[in-house]
């Protein structure tokens, strides 16, 4: 019995030890078909050294980026240079997101970043009537930023309290 007993723990040892050894050789970081996707743009590198000001007009909002772009907001910013696809990231709040419109002045500090043979701006800084939307950090690391109300925005924008 003391044998059977013995045998069956060496059994459940060797099934365990299997176990782990095919979770290990799985990769820690398996993704789905979706997160994949996402992933090169959360490592994306910011070139401080080449930061360059991007004065322009908002052509176009983008909020959902389509596949294969950076995840978050985008402006396509019409400047000197072009139409110019500006990554804000996907931390700006709805009330920022919705205070932003096609026509407006904006200047923008970024670092463009070439990905999947298409360039887009990092944008670091956002300046719209006068106020400065910070994005990112002075190394480029996305800010996960502090809500902030709607009327305070649409206020800032619209040139202060009325």
């Amino acid at each position: 019995m003391i044998h059977s007993v013995l045998t069956q723990a060496k059994r459940a040892s060797a099934a365990c030890l299997i176990c782990v050894a095919a979770a290990l050789a799985v990769p820690l970081n398996a993704q789905t078909a979706t997160e994949s996707h996402a992933q090169p743009f959360l490592r994306l590198g910011y070139d401080k050294a080449h930061e360059i000001t991007l004065n322009g007009t908002i052509q176009k909002v983008v909020s959902h980026a389509a596949v294969g772009t950076p995840i978050g907001l985008h402006l396509l910013v019409a400047g000197s240079e072009g139409t110019i696809d500006a990554h804000l990231g996907p931390y700006v709040n709805k009330e920022v997101q919705q205070a932003l419109h096609t026509g407006m002045a904006v200047q923008i500090v970024g670092a463009i970043q070439r990905i999947r043979g298409k360039n887009y701006l990092l944008a670091r800084e956002v300046v719209v009537d006068g106020r400065t939307i910070t994005v990112r950090s002075k190394n480029g690391f996305l800010l996960l930023g502090k809500p902030v109300r709607a009327s305070r925005i649409t206020e800032q924008l619209n040139g202060g309290a009325r």
